[in-house]
């Protein structure tokens, strides 16, 4: 007992200094992730880290946040920051986590000294989900982001609306919220979202920085649904910028019953509510607009960039209280209206009008529909919806083309042969038996046995190592999987690179001629199925710098058993192509400018109904035509989406595609929203120009001596046709197919 009371009196005396050392350190650190705690596992998430600290002077540090964002991948990010004393420091950043993700970290490190001064462990999976920081938001669920105003029963959506997958499930509607000042920095930050509502929002409480974010989103194929109130939208708004349509002088206007019933409401008498009436801009194109009696457009929706966006030109919570009980008819309603495309109508310049007939396979369709859609339900939870298995996650179509273009990237390593095994075990049986029991007999020295043993597994062991190095070394490759996609007259184009890298040594690499826009993420072949209990330990740590608008990798640890599978996502200021394509009548004149240093293999150009033309090389710096009839062609639109869709839904276990083709990157994550949005402008009289370039150059390496690349460039860029009126000469660059 004597001996128990002083090991229990120490144990307290710790116990206690642990506690005032915690108490005693000038740090406050809170933390907050997703969407109104809501997420989408492997996709970019956004997390706002405060800061605050009772220091007399600055301090100069950097935050990191690790966290498991894949079976596979740990992602370490680093953001330096300045804390001034006495004012709350708001970190904006955005990170990826696995399904099932169990804790994440975060140190704050002094900037000078290089130690950490403050530490935190959070739980994000815990054994309930009353424990639990994030809810995993599945493919079968919608997830809506909203900021601003929460009037006119917007946030009963979620109990009276159920999401409609394409291939027929059903799951939940999630509305995550976020204030104007919690709203991301970056586009990265919306990219879980389906849609995004902005309700009378004061663009007074944003940043520049915010506002290009969601304009940087939408063009990348994001949804947005603009809800104008009282605040009326600036003119050097970005989002405003972008939109189809500007908002004139707020005035009243009269909702007609007709309208009314068309919106879902009670058609009983009209309402009078002030608003702004939309005008279509000269270059826009509208794919659906609702206008009064006297010719006010109300409501228009139309593509901004690869985005589609609809704006509400009045608050409807303005309206008579008659209207509320059926507000989320009226919400799905609008919704529906921004994610689907079944309102053949156009206007503007952007959409030339086409009364060809079209022809369109059910998978063409399939395309025009969104991965998920809304529909109104009384009660959600009675609505026959997919039952949710919160310890289950099924991949979606994205990552089963990420596992198909993986293949392209794994190729380059193959597994040790099971006859390297088989010898080395042999070899090793014979020295430790036969051999060493001979020789030791010999000498009378059999006792020393369990030293030769020893030897021997020793020197196997470091042998073996630098044998697999032998056998597995050679040179440095990077293989790249690059997918651009441009639209006609646009400042804003877009690309996604796939890479593999391969090192013959295991070492710490790192990247070169990196640009502040890109952002770098780990990406690794998936199950269909994902359970929380089959957890993986998300052994490989890639460590990143995330400030300037980007997360750029500085050090891929990477050793000689595999290789490392990256993500990159970036603007880009224009394509390395530009094409003109005038029709007359079935023959198709398209014009090539080729600006790259890299030849252009082939090409094609795809009009709506799986129609085109096939066309050949283009030197690099050079200009050419090319003139043919249309006929039927095999695109992504027809065979390799219907491929990837059966390769998932057909109950593969692994979700891998049989071989690589060059369009499976088109359905990859990243490049999916894009791909929609092509199919719908080809749907409404676009054309697309797919052209394939051999061996262009990566606007990235790989710090090292030497290094191998293999790159394949996808690019396509939509233009919209031109009516040849006068018949086009021959020239020397001339071709015909």
């Amino acid at each position: 007992m004597l001996r128990v009371c002083p090991a229990l009196l120490a144990v307290l005396i710790l116990a206690l200094a642990g506690a005032c050392s915690a108490e005693e350190s000038p740090f406050n650190v809170d933390f907050f992730c997703g969407w109104g705690g809501c997420y989408r596992p492997m996709q970019w998430t956004p997390v706002e880290i405060g800061i605050g600290s009772t220091l007399a002077e600055p301090f100069a540090g950097a935050v990191i946040l690790s966290a498991p964002q894949d079976g596979l991948n740990t992602l370490n990010i680093r953001h330096r920051f300045v804390l001034t004393p006495d004012i709350y420091l708001h970190l904006p950043l955005v990170t990826k986590f696995a399904f099932a993700a169990d804790r994440c970290s975060i140190n704050l490190i002094d900037a000078k000294r290089g130690r950490t001064v403050w530490d935190q462990k959070y739980d994000l999976w815990g054994r309930t989900t009353r424990d639990r920081m994030l809810t995993a938001v599945t493919e079968n669920d919608m997830l809506i982001g909203h900021v601003g105003g929460s009037k006119f029963g917007l946030l009963r959506l979620p109990k009276q609306s159920v999401c409609r997958q394409r291939q027929g499930g059903r799951g939940r509607v999630y509305l995550g919220d976020k204030l104007p000042r919690m709203v991301p920095w970056d586009w990265t930050g919306f990219v879980s979202l389906d849609l995004l509502i902005l309700y009378d929002p004061d663009w007074n409480q944003f940043n520049p920085h915010q506002l290009n974010a969601i304009a940087q989103w939408i063009s990348n194929g994001g949804r947005l649904l603009l809800v104008l109130g009282s605040h009326p939208l600036p003119a050097n708004n970005p989002i405003g910028q972008l939109l189809p349509v500007e908002a004139r002088q707020v005035k009243e206007i009269t909702v007609d019953p007709q309208m009314l019933r068309k919106w879902d409401l009670d058609p009983g008498e009209s309402e009078t509510v002030a608003g702004w009436p939309l005008l279509a801009k000269p270059t826009a194109g509208l794919c659906y607009t609702d206008s009064s009696e006297a010719d006010e457009c109300l409501f228009a929706v139309g593509y901004a960039g690869f985005g589609r966006a609809g704006v509400l030109a009045f608050d409807p919570s303005t309206m008579t209280d008659r209207q509320r009980a059926k507000s989320s008819e009226f919400w799905v309603n609008r919704i529906t209206a921004v994610l689907e495309d079944d309102h053949p109508q156009t206007a503007g310049g952007a959409f030339p009008r086409d009364s060809r007939p079209s022809r369109r396979s059910r998978n063409q369709r399939d395309l025009m529909l969104p991965l998920r859609t809304i529909e109104f339900a009384e009660d959600a939870t009675r609505s026959g919806q997919t039952s949710q298995n919160i310890s289950h996650y099924e991949v979606g179509l994205a990552q089963a083309a990420n596992n198909a273009v993986m293949n392209y990237l794994y190729k380059g390593i193959r597994p040790l042969s099971i006859w390297w095994v088989i010898l080395l075990l042999t070899v090793l049986a014979v020295l430790l038996g036969p051999f060493d029991y001979i020789i030791l007999k010999g000498k009378g020295r059999l006792p020393l046995t369990w030293l030769t043993c020893t030897f021997w597994i020793a020197l196997f062991t470091v042998g073996a190592y630098y044998g697999v190095e032998f056998l597995r070394g050679g040179e440095m490759e990077m293989r790249v999987v690059s997918v651009l996609d441009g639209i006609e007259n646009n400042s804003l184009a877009w690309s996604t690179n796939y890479c593999g890298l391969f090192a013959p040594r295991s070492d710490d690499y790192r990247l070169k001629n990196l640009k502040k826009n890109q952002w770098w993420s780990g990406i690794a072949p998936t199950q269909q199925s994902i359970w929380s209990y089959q957890r993986e330990g998300s052994a490989r740590r890639i460590y990143c710098e995330q400030d300037d608008g980007g997360n750029r990798p500085e050090s891929l640890p990477i050793n000689i058993w595999t290789i490392q599978c990256l993500l990159n996502e970036s603007p880009l200021e224009r394509l390395p192509y530009t094409a003109q394509v005038e029709r007359s009548g079935d023959e198709i004149i398209v014009n090539i400018s080729n600006e790259s240093d890299a030849p252009i293999l082939s090409g094609y150009v795809l009009f709506d109904g799986d129609r085109g033309i096939s066309f050949g090389t283009v030197p690099p710096e050079a200009n050419k035509q090319f003139r043919g009839a249309l006929r039927n062609v095999t695109t992504w639109r027809s065979y390799d989406a219907n491929r990837l869709r059966n390769s998932y839904y057909g109950g593969r276990s692994s979700g891998y595609s049989d071989s690589f083709k060059r369009e499976d990157a088109f359905f990859a994550q990243g490049s999916m929203q894009r791909t929609q949005a092509i199919s719908a402008y080809l749907e409404h009289g676009a054309a697309v120009v797919c052209v394939e370039y051999v061996q262009a150059p990566v606007s990235f390496a790989v710090d090292a001596r030497s290094c191998k690349y293999d790159h394949i460039q996808l690019a396509r860029l939509v233009v919209f046709p031109r009516e040849q009126n006068e018949e086009t000469g021959n020239d020397q660059n001339q071709e015909s197919e």
